[in-house]
């Protein structure tokens, strides 16, 4: 029986590299499939994109300075609200030189309500005020202060509050107020000027 040798050659040929390929297929290691990951269980290798790390909270300040000012009931010869606006001004000038202290007020208060409030805190300075009839003719009302530190009420500092015209206001009252409300309201931020600078809050004024 004659085979067709054109026929024979070609199919022998791809046999042979059927053969080939299966046997180089079946040496090699089939890489086994991860296993999906279970349900409700944290997979850290899985993960792709890092965990993003939470920044450590920043603590408070713990020695951040704090003032409470307070104001005593005037003499019965002055009006009320002079001691309210002696403590607006002294608060205001404050807050306008130091914006990081806190700042706190009370009205009608006395010394002994001063050095408790003291004591009671161990980072606020109380700033009490008093005021009275200036007995000297200088202006109509005498502003008197006295600091007491934290936490011991010792007193550290006392002075008097002058009506002096702050820099760059226009020295005539304002519309309603009269001269001698202006003059309180000038001491109220001479007072807040001096006791900053007692406290090393500025420099100089």
């Amino acid at each position: 029986m004659r085979y067709n040798l054109r026929l024979v050659f070609p199919v022998s040929l791809s046999l042979l590299l059927l053969i080939s390929i299966a046997s180089g297929q079946s040496g090699r290691k089939q890489k086994k499939s991860d296993p999906p990951p279970i349900q409700g269980v944290n997979q850290p290798d899985a993960r792709v994109d890092p965990v993003p790390e939470i920044p450590p909270e920043i603590p408070k300040e713990k020695d951040r300075r704090s003032i409470m000012v307070m104001t005593s009931m005037p003499d019965m010869i002055l009006p009320l609200f002079y001691a309210d606006i002696a403590r607006q001004a002294c608060i205001t000038e404050i807050r306008d030189e130091v914006r990081t202290i806190d700042l706190r007020e009370a009205s009608n208060q006395n010394r002994s309500d001063a050095i408790k409030a003291a004591k009671n805190d161990d980072r606020t300075y109380v700033i009490l005020m008093d005021l009275e009839p200036d007995r000297f003719g200088n202006s109509s009302v005498d502003l008197r202060y006295t600091i007491f530190e934290p936490k011991t009420g010792k007193v550290a500092g006392t002075g008097t509050g002058y009506p002096v015209q702050p820099r760059n206001r226009i020295p005539v009252p304002p519309i309603g107020a009269s001269r001698d409300q202006v003059y309180v309201d000038w001491a109220g931020r001479d007072v807040a000027r001096q006791v900053m600078k007692k406290l090393g809050l500025i420099s100089s004024f």
